[in-house]
């Protein structure tokens, strides 16, 4: 009888583990958000800054949600324990002014709705994720160890950068002024209508989009700067 109820014990905590769990909370002032191991960020404009956490396959307390430096930083407590790549992890973000996103370590954000500002910094390497609508002044955004950032809406001037198999997707970004890298197998898509400034090399990829009446171009070992369809 006693080793039933161990049983049954056992099995209500299991299903405590595996059942989501959430929580709202209040973090503090922040202008950027940072986010790693394999966490799924949601960004949405508010009036006062806000964070849900929400959890599958583990506990709230594993997540942690800290300011530093002026980001919010979205990431795991480590550990070593069984269940660690069974956890589902995303996380709302209530922002109200943001001027830096850097997602790292296969972790995925996305926004909902268009992220305005007057300049911007995006980040994402080691396998991150980016998907954001954007509307505003200058952006420069870097990809590297097979990031990738996907970016729409409109700006004023890009700066991209891609490499070791980065990938910057921004040809249904408008910008006026474009001034972009590849290098090491990185890829950068682009619609730009007044100028563009553009080097590949390392078997790095420039496509462009749009009539820029200005342009300067250069490609060296086997890196291409092309015009797209």
């Amino acid at each position: 009888m006693k080793s039933a109820w161990i049983i049954l014990l056992a099995g209500f905590v299991s299903l405590a583990a595996v059942a989501q769990q959430s929580e709202v909370r209040t973090p503090g002032s922040f202008r950027g958000v940072k986010s790693s191991e394999a966490i799924d960020v949601y960004l949405k404009k508010g009036d006062k800054e806000s964070v849900k956490v929400e959890i599958t396959g583990g506990q709230l307390s594993e997540v942690i949600t800290e300011i530093s430096g002026g980001y919010l930083r979205i990431h795991m407590r480590e550990s070593n324990g069984w269940g660690r790549n069974k956890r589902d992890v995303k996380v709302y973000v209530t922002y109200v002014n943001l001027d830096k996103l850097s997602a790292s370590s296969a972790s995925n954000m996305f926004s909902d709705g268009p992220i305005k500002f007057t300049t911007l910094d995006v980040h994402a390497s080691s396998a991150a994720n980016i998907e954001v609508s954007i509307d505003g002044g200058d952006v420069t955004v870097h990809a590297s160890s097979a990031g990738d950032i996907s970016l729409e809406g409109k700006a004023k001037s890009l700066r991209a950068d891609a490499s070791s198999a980065g990938e910057i997707d921004a040809y249904n970004l408008t910008v006026e002024g474009a001034e972009a890298s590849a290098s090491s197998a990185g890829t950068v898509k682009l619609n730009v209508s007044t100028s563009l400034e553009a080097h590949a090399s390392s078997g790095g990829s420039i496509r462009y989009r749009g009539n820029p009446g200005k342009t300067n171009t250069d490609s060296s070992s086997g890196g291409s700067v092309k015009r797209s369809n």
